[in-house]
């Protein structure tokens, strides 16, 4: 699906909730490149694969592999992806760890909350299965952190969700790439509630994004929206705790 010219939404076709929660990642072509955020949840990054075969192109055009934060619904793929392609791949310091496998992802509140009980199996089972389950672990080529630039994305600071949690910016096609600071499932929210490590930082990065010139936004859980963004963002984040 193209949620804006050149930037396309990648999401597993069966069995969603249990990969991850209805996670996606997205690709975008720049030129010749590909630049692709998060690599889901399956190991084998087939969804990825197929889809960038899709566009006429070869795994050997993916250039750059930028990653919101380091849990394993976003990290899958990653390693495969890594020796197939040779793409550089971009995280904050905070997660880098993380994703070269040196230190276990923090754990989350495994406390039943009213708004988010649908995510609470997939955090149970998780937190359980874990050392059964992790991402292949793969090094980061390149730290990066606010105001860096890989191509057209622009990188933004938004801890909450995790310490060194990341979101992606494309300007010129007003594309906003929140991962989980900002989902749409189970319902519109700034991440899952039982998930996120810091509210208050939460909800600052989510009122940040609202101010940014955004039609499309890709989220890390649940459908994208195409059009009407910031308006989206705004009228959570006027709802949202100070």
């Amino acid at each position: 699906m193209e949620i804006a010219p050149g930037v396309y939404d990648l999401t597993p076709p069966r069995r969603g909730y249990l990969k991850g929660g209805f996670v996606h990642a997205f690709l975008i072509q720049d030129g010749q490149d590909l630049i692709l955020i998060d690599t889901l949840f399956d190991a084998d990054a087939q969804v990825i694969l197929d889809q960038i075969h899709a566009l006429g192109k070869t795994v050997s055009d993916l250039k750059h592999i930028i990653l919101t934060h380091g849990h394993r619904a976003h990290l899958g793929g990653l390693a495969t992806l890594k020796k197939l392609s040779g793409a550089r791949i971009y995280a904050h310091p905070w997660e880098a760890d993380i994703v070269s496998g040196d230190r276990t992802q923090q754990g989350v509140n495994l406390r039943p909350i009213s708004s988010s009980l649908v995510v609470w199996p997939i955090l149970f089972f998780g937190t359980l299965l874990g050392p059964l389950s992790n991402h292949k672990p793969a090094q980061v080529d390149k730290l990066i952190d606010e105001g860096d630039q890989i191509g057209p994305v622009r990188v933004l600071y938004t801890p909450g969700h995790t310490p060194g949690h990341l979101a992606f910016y494309y300007p010129e096609k007003r594309a906003l790439f929140t991962g989980d600071a900002f989902v749409t499932w189970p319902l519109i929210c700034p991440g899952w509630p039982n998930a996120m490590l810091n509210e208050k930082q939460t909800w600052a990065s989510l009122r940040r994004l609202a101010e940014l010139d955004v039609q499309a936004i890709g989220v890390g859980h649940g459908n994208p929206i195409v059009q009407n963004g910031k308006q989206v963002l705004q009228e959570l984040a006027a709802r949202g705790k100070l």
